[in-house]
Order: structure tokens, then C-alpha cells, then sequence
């Protein structure tokens, strides 16, 4: 099962049209969330109420008021109560909390070829949660993102060619800083990258994430936490990130390291969007993750692909099960 939900206007809006369509997928979201933490033995209630206060609040209010204004809206039309959509949307500072992280990002810049995609990788209990969230904002914008019901973008392309696309990385952390979904849909919310890297580095940040923004002309990668954005060094034609820092000490997982070098060595093949998606459709690279692979509980949940010079993107919901990647048209 998989969602493919639209809507347009101002974040209120947006957020209106949104939980209509998300009436019976919202609490289903949240039983899943609720039933992952019991079984990880983390009080989801409590956790939960602790993501609801905390001061990352105030700083979404006070730089992307439109997207609080979308969740709260969402939250009232489809009737759930606003600590659960909080918490939903909160999913890379629940990891803080309380551990975990993947994902493979890559970003090819040849002569006539300005591509970037990822495999978002996470928890299984998103399994059937897919949705492809394809919104216009009130400016005229249009946004494609991989979500599940309650997210806000985990990644994704918007209609002038930018690609966000970012990586969770266990760095410091202060829970007054802007919370992910946040800045990766805020980012997504800009025109040119050079645009949205700038909000993201005038942010104060909640946790660790690497985030890479492509469109026609340029090409960011930086390190993002409570201690700051660092730049990452970019490769010439084809550069990738996956979960350890480049910028600052950090422990290296299997996972990552072999994701990593599966990219770093087939650079030469990555000339096209074709070669990407093959890459981040190749589970025996671990590129795409199965469950069992690295961790029992982690796979790869969606895929996005996005070509900056033609405008385009394409997700493939159910990458660790053999899906495609498919074209979804900006509204």
C-alpha cells in the first residue's frame, strides 16, 4: 500500500486539503509509530509529549510559520490530536533520542547531466506508509517529496530543478534548533540552491544531516548540527554521502562504509539518470537495503531521483521490494 496526496495554497490550505485525505492513514501512521517504540522499549507517549515541547517549536515558528501552519491544519481536519502529528513529523529527532540512521545520497554533475537521488532508508514500521506528497505553495512552486502520512518531506525535487536530498548523522544536538522535516522541506521551498543552502546555513539546527541541494548551476553539500554547517568537498563528477561525517570525528558503521565505497567505486559507470537508478536500486551493493542486511529493522523505503536541467522527478515507492522509479508531474 502506498498514498499519492496533492494540495495547494497557503500552508493552512495546504495542510486543510491534507488531512482530508489523510483521515484513516494518520491514525494508522501513528499505531505503527506507537507499536515500533513499545517493542524498541521507548515509551511512545512519553516521547511523544517530549518532541511536542520541545523548543524546536519556536524556531519553526518562527522561520517556516507556513509549515507549522500546514501540520496544525492537517492535525485538525483529519482529527488527530496535535501531540501525535507533532511527533510523526519529528522522526529524525525521535533517532536522536533514541537511535538510528541510513540512507545513500548521490549527486552526478557531468557535462549535460545534473542528476541527484537517495534511497530513504528507515524503520520498518513505515512499510505501506509510501506516500508521494506533491504540493504547490502559494507562490506557484511545486514540490514533489517521499513522506509517510505526517511528514513533511524526507526528501525530494521542486518545479525550478532543485533536489533536496540528506543523510541523518549522529552529531551534536540541541532540541531548540530547527527540526529536519523542517529545513528539508523549508530548502525545498526556495528557487535556486544557492537559495536554499543559505536558509539552511541561517538556521540553528536541531541534529546531525548531511544535506545535498543540486539544480542547474550549482551544487552544495554540507554537514549540518547544533555546532554548526560545515561544507563537505565535492568529487568533480559524481559526489555521495551516506552516514558518517566527513567533517568532524564520527564512528563509522558497516552499513555506511559499504554503501560509501559500493558508490565510490563505480563512479566511472555513473554517467546518466539511467545508471543512477540502477544504483539505488541495487540490493546487492546495499545501496538498497533489505531488511536483515546491515540491522533487522532498517530498509529502504523510497526512492527519489531528480534532474535539475530538465525539471524533473521520478520516486519509486517500494525500492526494497523491486519497484520503479516513476515520473510524478509538478502540479
Amino acid at each position: 500500500m502506498s498514498y499519492r496526496v496533492h494540495a495547494q495554497g497557503t500552508g493552512a490550505q495546504r495542510g486543510a486539503q491534507l488531512g482530508e485525505q489523510f483521515i484513516e492513514a494518520l491514525p494508522r501512521a501513528w499505531d505503527r509509530w506507537v507499536a515500533h517504540f513499545e517493542t524498541n522499549n521507548v515509551d511512545p507517549h512519553d516521547l511523544a509529549d517530549r518532541l511536542t515541547r520541545v523548543g524546536a517549536w519556536d524556531t519553526a515558528r518562527k522561520h517556516l510559520p507556513d509549515l507549522v501552519d500546514e501540520l496544525e491544519a492537517m492535525a485538525h481536519a483529519a482529527g488527530m490530536p496535535w501531540h501525535k502529528v507533532a511527533a510523526l513529523s519529528m522522526l529524525d529527532e525521535s533517532w536522536a533520542l533514541t537511535g538510528g540512521m541510513a540512507c545513500t545520497s548521490i549527486a552526478i554533475t557531468r557535462d549535460g547531466v545534473r542528476v541527484a537521488g537517495q534511497n530513504m532508508d528507515l524503520p520498518a514500521w513505515t512499510d505501506t506508509m509510501q506516500t508521494v506528497l506533491n504540493v504547490k505553495d502559494a507562490n506557484g512552486l511545486g514540490v514533489v517529496a517521499a513522506t509517510y502520512p505526517g511528514s513533511l518531506a524526507t526528501c525530494g525535487a521542486n518545479s525550478q530543478g532543485v533536489v533536496v536530498i540528506v543523510n541523518a548523522l549522529d552529531l551534536a544536538t540541541d532540541m531548540n534548533g530547527m527540526p529536519v522535516d523542517f529545513v528539508t522541506r523549508g530548502a525545498l521551498h526556495h528557487d535556486t540552491a544557492a537559495d536554499a543552502i543559505a536558509f539552511i546555513r541561517s538556521i540553528p539546527n536541531a541534529v546531525g544531516q548531511t544535506y545535498t541541494v543540486l539544480d542547474a548551476h550549482d551544487l552544495f553539500m554540507v554537514e549540518a548540527a547544533a555546532d554548526g554547517v560545515i561544507d563537505v568537498p565535492l568529487h568533480e563528477v559524481v559526489s555521495v554521502h551516506t552516514n558518517h561525517a566527513f567533517t568532524r570525528d564520527h564512528d563509522i558503521s558497516e552499513s555506511s562504509i559499504t554503501r560509501l565505497t559500493a558508490i565510490e567505486s563505480t563512479r566511472s559507470s555513473l554517467t546518466s539518470r539511467e545508471a543512477l537508478e540502477a544504483s539505488l536500486t541495487n540490493k546487492e551493493s546495499g545501496v538498497c537495503q533489505v531488511l536483515g542486511r546491515f540491522t533487522a529493522d532498517m530498509y529502504s523505503f523510497m526512492g527519489v531521483l531528480g534532474d535539475s536541467l530538465e525539471r524533473r522527478v521520478w520516486v519509486n515507492v517500494s525500492p526494497a521490494t523491486g519497484g520503479l522509479f516513476e515520473e510524478v508531474s509538478f502540479l
